[in-house]
């Protein structure tokens, strides 16, 4: 049985009154492809104010003729308004239309075969979906940063560990070479003591070899301990590093720590180097008199506050020693912060977790 068409059942004008008072836009097109009705809603996202502007005109050459590199989107390849011929319904979830000044607006749209007079038209309902593309670009940025921030992270840690690898073994080998050569050669230098039985010239002469030696030596000692100190290695081994780095400062240190500092061991050699960086600073650049290495735990971060007395003016970035402070901190996933006004005192403030998630290895 033939299906009486919609146009016979509804007069027109009531038809399109009710339809204008939709929220989704929508436009009515003609067998011949030419637009015969807007609603309000449709003539606001195209940035028409009349809709005399746009009745009569081909819906195609009018608000769908351009791709959104601006190139010419032909007719033929058009599905919007192919359900005038072949009677099914288009959905399309992003797509663009023309506005009046030639802009393009994003589109989600559905065209509907509808019956007319003079045969089958069409029915457009779109939305802008400007607003939703440009948050889904938003969220997707945001996780690239995110992304990108892990990676970043990711790379200090790796290169904060690599640096620790290297500063071992440094320290192994001088431990097991240079300072196990000069150890030999006190040895022997002892032994050819021993066969001088007066106080000859060759006596004396091996007497100041002997004590230049020992001085050698101790230098070696103190440059591979402040390598890497071997107590690191250790879990605990925070409390013995520093206080050994307070008594080979040059300036008075006063060490504080909590009784129970176990950190992991990427959080302990972070900890242990920026204290080391800022009692160099402090030595060599604020000519400090005093300094106070503080620690203490709050709950699953340890906080390491190092403060001197000197003339103060350090800024962050400004030379590598500061700079590398930060990456430490921040490649143990923790953070820094520096106070140092002209004229002192300085104070390095710094917040690492108890462990990271390397924790369970070393480096």
């Amino acid at each position: 049985m033939p299906q009486t068409p919609l146009w016979e059942l509804v007069d027109a004008s009531t038809l399109f009154s009710a339809v204008a008072a939709v929220a989704d836009a929508l436009y009515v097109v003609d067998p011949e492809g030419r637009i015969r009705f807007l609603n309000p809603a449709a003539l606001t996202i195209l940035g028409y104010k009349d809709e005399h502007q746009l009745l009569g005109r081909p819906s195609h050459d009018t608000i769908h003729y351009l791709r959104p590199d601006r190139t010419r989107f032909p007719e033929e390849a058009c599905p919007l308004l192919r359900p005038r011929v072949t009677g099914e319904t288009i959905r399309v979830d992003e797509d663009w239309f023309v506005r009046q000044d030639e802009s393009l607006v994003a589109v989600a749209y559905s065209s509907a075969p509808i019956s007319l007079q003079h045969g089958w038209g069409a029915v457009v309902s779109f939305r802008d979906i400007s607003e939703r593309r440009r948050l889904d670009r938003a969220l997707r940025e945001r996780d690239l940063e995110r992304v990108r921030a892990a990676e970043i992270e990711a790379s200090r840690t790796r290169i904060a560990e690599a640096a620790d690898e290297a500063r071992r073994r440094i320290e192994r080998d001088l431990h097991d070479g240079a300072q196990q050569r000069f150890l030999i050669v006190a040895m022997r230098l002892e032994a050819v003591r021993g066969l001088v039985t007066a106080p000859t010239e060759a006596g004396a002469a091996i007497e100041a070899a002997l004590t230049e030696l020992h001085q050698a030596m101790d230098e070696l000692r103190q440059l591979a301990h402040g390598i890497h100190p071997p107590l690191l290695a250790q879990r605990g081994g925070l409390r013995a590093v520093l206080r050994g780095l307070a008594r080979r400062s040059d300036v008075a240190v006063d060490v504080q720590l909590d009784a129970d500092l176990h950190l992991s061991p990427p959080v302990q050699a972070a900890a242990y180097f920026i204290a080391a960086e800022a009692l160099a600073n402090a030595s060599k650049h604020a000519r400090a008199n005093q300094v106070t290495i503080r620690a203490e735990l709050d709950g699953n971060w340890v906080h390491l506050d190092v403060t001197d007395d000197g003339i103060g003016g350090a800024r962050l970035g400004k030379g590598f020693g500061l700079q590398g402070m930060v990456d430490r901190a921040e490649a143990a996933g923790g953070h820094l912060e520096l106070k140092s006004p002209s004229g002192g005192p300085t104070a390095v403030a710094v917040r690492l977790p108890v462990a990271t998630p390397h924790a369970d290895s070393e480096p």
